[in-house]
């Protein structure tokens, strides 16, 4: 036709080749990138999981925790009653309040007498202290937290040491004084010690005892009580008495809160 195309018309191009290599290496990255997302979705959710998840290691962090712990958390700002270790902090009040922490953790020059000799033949290895005020600031004790090696059973520990220790007629004091500077427990020292009493860790997990020995800020003696007020007419055992319960408070009461502490911890 005039002005038309040939006859034959435009001849068509051939349909471009396929690129094999190209379509096989776009498919491979493609899977290659979903098995990517697949992965780390997966190990975003296994993360998330072991965040979660409670480690139950308390047999193996509780007789290290002396040492791994800082010393002030050991020893808190202040101790008081609680019902038993699970017990929260709003759940007590203060009845101690820490003026000092020894630096020194030699087993024999924290501790005296028949208490010294004992966790000595049992091997202690360390002994931790610290000085403590009730309230009024009338009562300062020293707290000792004594390391020594595990034991199968609470029989072997240190419980009937301290039991035996009660039924004596004049108490042989345990852990020494650590007094300090520019505070109220500034004169604290040995003599002055009028009570001491202690208590083996109740959670068997801690191979510790813990001792405590308490007086009076000012100095005050125990002495012996007259007439019907005094169990005998020989000795200041009555006297010591009050003594002796409160060092077994402060005993007690950091027993009870290492126990927290490992709860704490290790949940």
């Amino acid at each position: 036709m005039p002005g038309g195309a040939p006859a034959g018309g435009m001849p068509f191009s051939p349909p471009p080749k396929k690129n094999t290599g190209r379509n096989c290496l776009t498919a491979f990255l493609a899977a290659a990138g979903a098995l990517a997302l697949l992965a780390g979705g997966a190990l975003t959710v296994h993360t998330f999981s072991n965040a979660a998840q409670t480690i139950p290691n308390r047999s193996e962090y509780g007789p290290v925790m002396w040492r791994n712990e800082r010393v002030d958390k050991l020893f808190p700002k202040t101790l008081g009653s609680r019902a038993d270790a699970r017990s929260g902090a709003e759940a007590r009040f203060a009845d101690w309040h820490r003026v000092g922490i020894a630096q020194q953790t030699d087993c024999s020059a924290a501790l005296t007498g028949t208490l010294a000799a004992e966790v000595k033949k049992r091997g202690c290895k360390a002994t931790l202290r610290a000085t403590y005020v009730d309230p009024t600031g009338n009562l300062v004790g020293t707290v000792a937290l004594i390391v020594l090696p595990d034991v199968d059973s609470p029989e072997d520990g240190m419980g009937p040491f301290f039991d035996a220790q009660k039924d004596k007629r004049t108490a042989d004091h345990g852990v020494k004084a650590f007094p300090v500077p520019d505070s109220v427990a500034a004169g604290w020292k040995d003599a002055d010690r009028n009570g001491s009493d202690g208590v083996q860790a109740t959670d068997m997990n801690f191979p510790y005892a813990i001792a405590a020995s308490v007086g009076s800020v000012d100095g005050r003696k125990a002495g012996h009580l007259p007439g019907e007020w005094g169990r005998t007419d020989l000795d200041a055992k009555s006297d010591r008495m009050p003594w002796r319960e409160a060092a077994h408070t402060l005993a007690n009461d950091l027993n009870l809160h290492l126990g927290a502490l490992l709860l704490e911890e290790t949940s």
